[in-house]
């Protein structure tokens, strides 16, 4: 893993991480001081989150973390908001609920520009949402509603509820995932959602892109034993960014995921000082 580092010019790193209502699944107690504890050596310059209340533990986390301008967008209840975190001014949010029916219940996406003069957010719009649990039809319509066509968005991150199929070997997807969501009364592996945001929209998955060869029990943020959190980016035109690396974070059972955290450096000349 990288050496952490401080805050750069030439460097910006993102993160993402579901907190599960700020509540650990396993004690029931606040989980908001744990994660920034989990999350501070990494310095990050935006963390996204999902699942969060809009209460004195959002407060908690991103005071600690020093990401103290944010945007928090509901989704019509409490326990499925999003909200990002930044070292930098948001100049525009935008959060669009879904206006249809889903089993799941609705959902929501925060969009996001920055203003601040670090050049990485110069031009890029930043996105987290957290899609429907239940079915890969409802999470296809999801992005729908959130008229992705348009390609407005250049860094998507959030727990998708949807699965990468060069995540896993035949055997660990029959025998671990099938038979964990069938237990659950989940579908079965779908990855529908993954291809469309790749090959339709033109994202790029930073996980994938940075560990091609990792699979089954190396990818998994969530108990069900799989990868459903990601950090998605669409390149600029002649962008000077390059990404160069991404990782999981062990949360230690703080939360029912695990975090992810992608980092971007310069690849110009350029004095980025001034």
């Amino acid at each position: 893993m990288s050496s952490h580092g401080l805050p750069s010019p030439r460097r910006f790193r993102i993160g993402t991480v579901n907190v599960h209502s700020f509540r650990s699944p396993f004690s029931r107690k606040s989980n908001a001081k744990v994660l920034a504890t989990i999350l501070a050596p990494y310095n990050l310059d935006v963390l996204a989150v999902e699942e969060m209340r809009h209460d004195d533990n959002w407060t908690i986390l991103h005071e600690q973390l020093s990401l103290n301008h944010t945007a928090v967008g509901l989704s019509g209840g409490v326990s499925f908001g999003n909200a990002i975190a930044s070292r930098y001014p948001i100049a525009e949010e935008h959060n669009q609920i879904t206006q249809q029916q889903y089993t799941g219940g609705t959902r929501a996406m925060l969009r996001c520009r920055f203003g601040g003069d670090h050049p990485f957010v110069q031009k890029r719009t930043f996105a987290v949402t957290h899609l429907d649990h239940f079915d890969e039809d409802d999470r296809l319509l999801q992005l729908k509603e959130f008229s992705m066509d348009k390609g407005d968005i250049d860094i998507l991150v959030g727990d998708l509820n949807a699965l990468a199929k060069d995540d896993y070997t035949d055997d660990y997807l029959n025998e671990v995932v099938g038979t964990k969501r069938e237990l659950s009364g989940w579908e079965q592996p779908r990855f529908e959602l993954i291809q469309s945001l790749v090959q339709t929209y033109g994202f790029q998955d930073t996980f994938r892109q940075i560990n091609p060869h990792f699979q089954n029990t190396k990818v998994v943020t969530c108990p069900y034993g799989t990868r459903i959190d990601y950090i998605l980016h669409r390149p600029l035109s002649n962008d000077l960014w390059k990404l160069t690396e991404c990782f999981i974070v062990d949360t230690r059972r703080s939360t029912d995921h695990n975090a992810i955290v992608a980092t971007f450096e310069c690849t110009s000349s350029i004095d980025l000082s001034n």
